[in-house]
């Protein structure tokens, strides 16, 4: 009787190498669906970045589709949804169409004083004269706010140009679609909110074996009938808690990025479309001219500061990631080299059942993966989800605070920073 168990082991310790042999040495030895996986995250995470449209291997050419893994944020991030670009000129026009609101707003007021100023020559008052004439003035000191505003971005832009003329192998730079800097703070965003999908779905599947072999029921013994039972939940219940504590967080750090690039998308759309052209008649009229002063100071730090923040994070995601390990290529290693997912589980599950001291090997790998994958999700979480964000908004408020204590206004901006 035991020689017949002994001999059913020693057959499949024989078996499973003639498997092996059997299988295209080419191929990994991994599930067809992992690898499956792995080129669905990059070819739509590629195009996800990139503003483009998705390649499809069978048409061979870039069609039209919706990356479903993205599908939360992609309607809002593709062309024309976040208004046009703030390039200095525009094709159809001398200037760019995103300034033409702040055109209409002055066109506006200047007929509204020219009518006023008819009125008070009508009516012969000279104190309406001399009232005309100061709104005048106060006008005329909004254009120079709007025109300052203007050449600032220029200005930036063309920094911007100069300044990554040569980076032709970046993911963000070399992207023609990203000419000015707020385009590029919203590649970033989406390139960070892919990043963060792809540890995340690589983290999903670990934690799916790690479960896989934290609820199963170990034996071991010489025979069948006296043979000891365990299994490893009190060993690996620390490893699955910290894995899935990750998940947790790695999945909030997903959503805040989400809400960068929804936040930058208004900004690009709504800056010069409401709160420019708002401020500019909050300042026309003298009751609400500090409403107008605070929005002015505001909207310039959305526009400029902003943005701008965005690009030192990601010049400081460019030196800091290089330390980070390729949770794809970690996994897929695992897998390979484990074989939990391949023909060599079958080896695996042998060793775990006659023999306990084969575990802890296997425990090892399993472990160093781990550490691995949590610490990817540290970094995102903690420094580029926290950390970089919180100096973000912070710079941003603060610059809002004393561009509007220039303008003799005083506005707390930094009582945002409670609420979020």
């Amino acid at each position: 009787m035991y020689n017949g168990k002994i001999l059913f082991i020693l057959a499949l310790l024989l078996v499973v190498p003639l498997l092996y042999s059997a299988e295209d040495p080419t191929k990994s030895q991994t599930y067809t669906y992992y690898d499956n996986l792995n080129k669905y995250l990059k070819d739509q995470g590629s195009a996800f970045v990139a503003g483009t449209d998705a390649y499809v291997a069978d048409v061979g050419v870039p069609v039209r589709t919706v990356p479903s893994v993205f599908s939360a944020v992609v309607n809002i991030a593709k062309d024309g949804e976040c208004g046009d670009s703030w390039a200095t000129y525009g094709p159809d026009f001398i200037i760019g169409a995103w300034l033409r609101p702040a055109m209409y707003a002055s066109i506006m007021i200047v007929m509204g004083l020219i009518l006023l100023y008819m009125l008070a020559q009508l009516l012969q008052s000279q104190p309406l004269v001399s009232t005309v004439k100061e709104e005048a003035f106060q006008t005329m000191m909004t254009f120079v706010r709007v025109l300052f505003l203007v050449g600032i971005i220029a200005a930036g832009n063309q920094w911007y140009g100069l300044s990554t003329a040569n980076s032709v192998n970046d993911a963000i730079y070399s992207n023609s679609k990203n000419v000015v800097i707020i385009d590029a703070a919203m590649a970033f965003s989406r390139l960070m909110i892919v990043d963060m999908v792809d540890n995340y779905s690589m983290l999903t599947l670990y934690n799916t074996i790690l479960h896989t072999i934290y609820s199963s029921t170990l034996w071991i013994g010489i025979t069948w009938r006296s043979m000891y039972q365990f299994n490893l939940g009190a060993i690996m219940k620390p490893l699955v808690d910290l894995v899935g504590l990750a998940l947790q967080f790695l999945g909030l750090a997903i959503s805040e990025w989400m809400l960068h690039l929804i936040t930058l998308c208004l900004i690009k759309k709504w800056v010069w479309g409401l709160l420019i052209p708002l401020g500019m008649f909050l300042r026309a009229l003298p009751p609400t001219r500090g409403a107008g002063e605070a929005l002015f100071a505001l909207s310039f730090a959305l526009a400029v500061i902003y943005p701008i923040m965005f690009l030192v994070d990601y010049e400081a995601h460019k030196l800091m990631s290089y330390h980070l390990a390729d949770a794809k290529n970690a996994i897929g290693g695992f897998l390979s080299k484990s074989g939990i997912l391949g023909v060599a589980g079958v080896l695996l599950i042998v060793l775990m059942v006659t023999g306990g001291v084969f575990v802890q090997f296997f425990i090892a790998g399993a472990l160093s993966i781990a550490f691995e994958l949590v610490r990817n999700s540290v970094y995102y979480v903690v420094l580029m989800s926290l950390l970089l964000p919180f100096f973000n908004i912070f710079i941003t408020l603060t610059a809002a605070k004393e561009i509007a204590k220039f303008f003799s206004v005083d506005v707390n901006f930094l009582s945002f920073m409670k609420i979020i």
